[in-house]
């Protein structure tokens, strides 16, 4: 038996309790697990190890397991603010935002100042899309509490949402006057830079990303803008589909700078036949190794040692469809007269995720039911351009072709008088394309797509559609309707 074994048998309770808090703070969460239990195989009434357990498997996103401690802690505890605290935010992440507000409500009418609840009820009221209300909750949080960090953060993410920008830059700096090198403070405003247009105030700021929400696929010699010469930067492909087509127009403007330079692009492998045409720019499947090479950069970081401006934003079309496939896959008749309005179409975004994990990806689709009223419109022919087999209910109403990668959705794509889809990656390739296309639009929002406005900086086809209430699609999907049926009627006109 080892001196540590024999150490951990002989400790009591209590050091068993103390040891497990520190291994928690440590970030240790499997060793504190395991202090918890030695403490609840003494006594499973324990409802302080109980919580505390419940804590470390929060941490470890077992949430099943977590529920289970914090319900039985709070059985044993119903006067525990932190309990009910915790139970809440878990219940948040678990996507039962209605039990969570209703849990800290009722924290909240028996112990009013509890920083805590007030803090969390303003993240679930966000979660919620009710950013006004959140914004009251974190600033009666602040009054309760004291000014921190965190506490400006959350009060600067609700205000943000909330499209009140100058607030939530205001609270964001506030924040950053008391940690300067936060890097959730830093990322978040450069967020709210972004959705002003600030462009050059945002990029240095956003590459707080890595220490923030990303892990980055390289970090060693970071390519900073200094001539290459003949050397080789790899550039690589990061979060979603939609940023590496967005970021891809940089290409050719880094091909102008460095003539002499070696690129070298790793992307997803969707990309591969699409990106074939960007001059002098080597491929290879981003989940292969990497080439020698002398320098990297991640490609969202491009505009910032590019220096790009929102004045200075390359807007000429930079992709479109190869031309050794441009054949008609559409089915229709070229001598043919009366020829319906092409619409591909896109009504959902981003992946299946459980719990609040799936809240990004509801608030930016419209549901189907809302969305199918559109496809019963004469003399307009939809043809889908997500991957998904067509759910049912639509055989007859919406076309699906065989796409495989973005090199098949842009042949599609080239054969369409417009595209209209919510914010995912097709808007950023019709765009791409110099396609017309329209963008169903959440309230809040993206960083790319600035704060108001239809036109898009970034894309001359591109109109924005966009929701006058959170998580309100019915006004959107009228319009459309509305305009849509202007532009069938428009297209007759002109072939009848």
């Amino acid at each position: 038996m080892s001196p540590k074994t024999e150490n951990i048998m002989a400790e009591t309770v209590a050091e068993a309790f103390e040891r497990g808090n520190q291994l928690a703070a440590a970030g240790q969460f499997e060793e504190a697990i395991a202090a918890f239990d030695r403490c609840l195989a003494h006594n499973a009434d324990d409802w302080q190890a109980l919580a505390n357990r419940g804590n470390a498997r929060m941490k470890l996103k077992r949430y099943h397991l977590a529920l289970d401690d914090y319900l039985r802690a709070a059985a044993l505890n119903p006067a525990s603010g932190s309990v009910k605290c915790n139970l809440a935010v878990l219940l948040k992440e678990l996507g039962e935002l209605t039990l969570a507000e209703n849990l800290l409500r009722e924290l909240l009418a028996a112990q009013p100042d509890h920083v805590d609840a007030w803090s969390n009820l303003g993240v679930v009221l966000q979660y919620a899309l009710r950013y006004d209300e959140s914004a009251a909750c974190q600033r009666r949080a602040i009054e309760l509490g004291g000014p921190s960090p965190g506490r400006y953060n959350n009060l600067a993410n609700a205000l943000s949402c909330a499209l009140r920008l100058d607030e939530a830059e205001a609270a964001y700096r506030a924040g950053l006057e008391l940690a300067p090198d936060d890097a959730d403070l830093r990322f978040n405003l450069s967020i709210a830079l972004l959705l002003q247009g600030r462009y050059l105030d945002a990029w240095p700021l956003y590459e707080a990303r890595w220490s923030s929400v990303l892990v980055p696929r390289y970090r060693e010699r970071r390519w900073q803008g200094e001539p290459l010469g003949g050397r080789t930067l790899l550039l690589w492909a990061e979060q979603g589909l939609g940023d590496t087509l967005q970021m891809a127009r940089f290409l050719p403007v880094l091909r102008q700078q460095q003539p002499d330079a070696r690129l070298v692009l790793a992307v997803p492998r969707t990309f591969l036949r699409l990106f074939g045409q960007f001059d002098r720019v080597e491929l290879i499947d981003l989940d292969a190794a990497a080439p020698p090479h002398d320098v990297q950069i991640p490609l969202m970081s491009l505009p910032g040692v590019l220096g790009v401006e929102l004045e200075t934003l390359p807007t000429a079309t930079y992709l479109q469809a190869l031309p050794a496939r441009r054949e008609d896959r559409l089915g229709h008749s070229a001598a043919s007269r009366q020829e319906p309005l092409r619409v591909g179409v896109v009504w959902e975004t981003g992946s299946w995720g459980v719990g609040i994990a799936d809240h990004g990806r509801q608030n930016k689709s419209v549901p189907l039911e809302q969305f199918s009223c559109l496809f019963d419109m004469p003399g307009v022919d939809f043809i889908s351009l997500q991957l998904d087999e067509l759910p049912a209910g639509l055989e007859g109403r919406v076309r699906a072709l065989p796409i495989t990668d973005f090199a098949d959705t842009a042949e599609v794509i080239d054969q369409l008088d417009l595209v209209l889809s919510v914010d995912t990656s097709v808007v950023h390739l019709a765009g791409a394309m110099g396609k017309p296309v329209w963008v169903l639009m959440r309230a809040e929002s993206a960083p790319f797509f600035m704060a108001g406005g239809e036109s898009s900086p970034w894309y001359p086809s591109m109109r924005i559609l966009r929701q006058r209430h959170p998580g309100d699609w019915s006004e959107v999907i009228a319009r459309a309707g509305q305009e849509l049926a202007a532009l069938g009627s428009a297209k007759h006109a002109a072939t009848g």
